[in-house]
């Protein structure tokens, strides 16, 4: 495990903490549309601080690699995206329905999206062949949609 992947594991739990440190700007009741759309910004949000971070590094870095054009796509953005897709269908149906949400039901949903996020950091769709594979240096994978 890298420093970077050691912070980020730490900076979890920590945002569980400032989550509910904010428990009086939160709401109680919030529709399930508003949630799914919530929680999936969140996992791009810290999919786009490790691509900065990532970007950051490798400027820093004198030997970044061959660049490899892959028709792929990141797991974490394709979830992020489709969350955010539901989301907006979801907020605007008529099964929006609202939940009820307290200062820890808000902590945990965040360390549950960070954790999950972390946990899908490093996989990726590829097309052709059409599969799932572990790629730990995206840093090197220039994504694709034509060949």
């Amino acid at each position: 495990m890298t420093t970077a992947e050691k912070i980020e594991v730490i900076l979890i739990p920590l945002a569980g903490a400032a989550i509910w440190l904010m428990r009086e700007w939160l709401p109680a009741d919030i529709g399930i549309g508003s949630l799914l759309l919530a929680s999936s910004v969140l996992l791009l949000l810290q999919g786009l601080f490790r691509d900065l971070w990532l970007l950051f590094k490798r400027k820093q870095d004198t030997q970044s690699g061959t660049r490899q054009e892959v028709l792929c796509m990141c797991v974490e953005s394709t979830v992020g995206v489709m969350g955010v897709t539901a989301g907006i269908i979801i907020f605007g149906s008529a099964i929006n329905r609202p939940v009820q949400m307290n200062p820890w039901i808000w902590s945990l949903l965040a360390i549950a999206v960070l954790t999950v996020g972390f946990a899908i950091k490093d996989f990726i769709f590829e097309w052709r062949p059409f599969r799932i594979r572990r790629d730990k240096n995206h840093l090197n994978i220039v994504f694709s949609w034509r060949n």
